[in-house]
């Protein structure tokens, strides 16, 4: 039967946990992967407290950063934008209307700057109303609408 160990985690490591957090590791675990990479060290008093003022700082950086997301989502919440699309003869858009195009658009109407990282959506072909949503982080989301229209 394997033992554990309790660690104190030097940086967040996937599906066992975040920066600062204490956490029960396998012996083998801890000596064979978290130690040699320097992602965790064994949790002695020192270390639990200054991983506890650690995460007490982490706390207080994530809810102001929380509260920034939600200022930025309150200004997109029912923004409606419009991109102009250069159209074929058949009625069609030349190309697609892209993450940079809706970016740009959002940007000048809502005076906000975001990444190409924060939309979900796809590549618009056609005219009409879209859907594109903005995601800021876990339950911080707003639909935008973007209605694609022809150049004049």
């Amino acid at each position: 039967m394997a033992s554990t160990i309790q660690v104190v985690l030097n940086e967040d490591v996937k599906k066992l946990g975040f920066r600062g957090e204490t956490v029960n590791v396998r012996r083998g675990y801890f000596r064979n992967f978290l130690r040699p990479r320097g992602l965790a060290d064994f949790a002695s008093k020192a270390r639990l407290k200054v991983a506890g003022s650690r995460m007490e700082k982490l706390v207080m950086r994530k809810e102001q950063v929380k509260a920034q997301a939600q200022e930025v989502l309150d200004k997109l919440t029912g923004l409606k934008v419009k991109i102009a699309g250069k159209m074929t003869e058949a009625g069609k858009l030349y190309g697609s209307i892209t993450e940079d195009q809706v970016l740009k658009a959002l940007t000048d109407a809502a005076k906000v700057e975001l990444e190409k990282s924060n939309l979900r959506m796809d590549h618009f072909k056609d005219l009409g109303t879209h859907k594109v949503v903005v995601h800021l982080g876990e339950g911080l989301e707003a639909e935008v609408a973007v209605e694609v229209v022809a150049e004049k």
